[in-house]
């Protein structure tokens, strides 16, 4: 059982822990927050000690673990202090904005022992999505061909994406890093390495500030082709979709993460007969903790390799590099 911090509890940092209610991997015992009077009572309902010191926690013995859900550009400086005060590191998504700070920030973990690195990409643990992905794995769609996604709400424009969130410093492209990464992540577990893309941004509406979509065409070294589409203004859409020689599937859900609702699996195979499979939503933030916690620990594996971590901010760096020069650009 890891004891651990929850460092920044806003919107997604209270669903962290709500989610580890039943924990049997994650006891969160501290939390941190520079907004102390905006979290106090949620602190007192989840027995939760809150400070505004994240030095403090760094020194307490008792805590064996940080749960950074804190801006993107804190996450380096936030993940050196934890490796060189010995705790376990679970940090949300992005790990970072470009690929030397997340070198320099595994390179950290490396030298601490850190047996795995968490990451906040909760959706490789979404049950409709893993059907899919062990379809892959048992050959049942043959030789994968071409994968794509697009996954589009407005929770963004909302109160509870207000301040850092809409910083095109620290959350560029609109909701590329608050969805996109999401959709790289579990295109490089399915198709491998990216090795080129091409990214194409439009500022439609004025709901929601500077860019409010964001489309990538994906070549990966596997010669599978993608494609992903981000949506900052309109209602929720999630569908993921691969193609293969020997069928195809389709993942579509009805909500984000935080709201329980069932996806479906739609897959179609050389007889042409359709299969629609409902899939029941699952804890799958507590999921993706719980490995990692087990893992740190040395005990069994985490999904989420360093080499993933690593590519999938050289793919948002990509991404970002291919916006602004209105090019194809190479990811590494």
């Amino acid at each position: 059982m890891l004891n651990a911090a929850v460092v920044g509890l806003g919107w997604w940092g209270k669903q962290i822990v709500t989610s580890l209610a039943a924990s049997e991997k994650i006891t969160v015992t501290r939390g941190v927050d520079v907004n102390l009077d905006g979290v106090r009572d949620f602190a007192d309902m989840h027995g939760l000690a809150v400070g505004d010191s994240y030095e403090d926690v760094l020194a307490d013995d008792a805590v064996d673990a940080v749960i950074l859900v804190t801006p993107h550009a804190l996450h380096e400086e936030q993940v050196l202090a934890a490796a060189a005060a010995g705790k376990q590191i679970f940090c949300e998504k992005p790990f970072s904005l470009s690929a030397e700070s997340a070198l320099r920030m595994l390179e950290a973990c490396d030298k601490a022992g850190l047996k795995a690195i968490g990451i906040g990409h909760e959706r490789r643990f979404e049950p409709a999505l893993e059907a899919m992905k062990t379809h892959l794995d048992a050959g049942d769609f043959g030789t994968l061909i071409h994968i794509e996604c697009n996954w589009s709400h407005n929770n963004f424009t909302k109160a509870v994406a207000s301040g850092w969130r809409k910083d095109s410093k620290q959350a560029p492209l609109g909701t590329l890093t608050a969805l996109g990464v999401h959709i790289t992540d579990y295109f490089q577990s399915m198709a491998g390495p990216v090795a080129r893309l091409r990214a194409t941004t439009a500022d439609r509406s004025p709901l929601f500030p500077g860019n409010d979509t964001v489309a990538v065409q994906f070549t990966f070294e596997s010669g599978v082709t993608g494609y992903m589409c981000n949506i900052a203004t309109t209602p929720f859409h999630s569908a993921i979709k691969v193609f293969g020689d020997k069928g195809w599937g389709e993942a579509r859900e009805n909500s984000n993460v935080d709201i329980p609702e069932p996806a479906t699996l739609t897959t179609r195979w050389l007889d042409e007969e359709l299969t629609i499979q409902t899939h029941q939503t699952q804890n799958v933030v507590r999921a993706n903790l719980d490995q990692w916690a087990d893992a740190a620990q040395g005990n069994g594996a985490y999904r989420f390799t360093r080499d993933h971590l690593l590519h999938n901010v050289e793919i948002l760096q990509a991404i970002v590099r291919s916006a602004e020069s209105g090019g194809e650009v190479a990811v590494r």
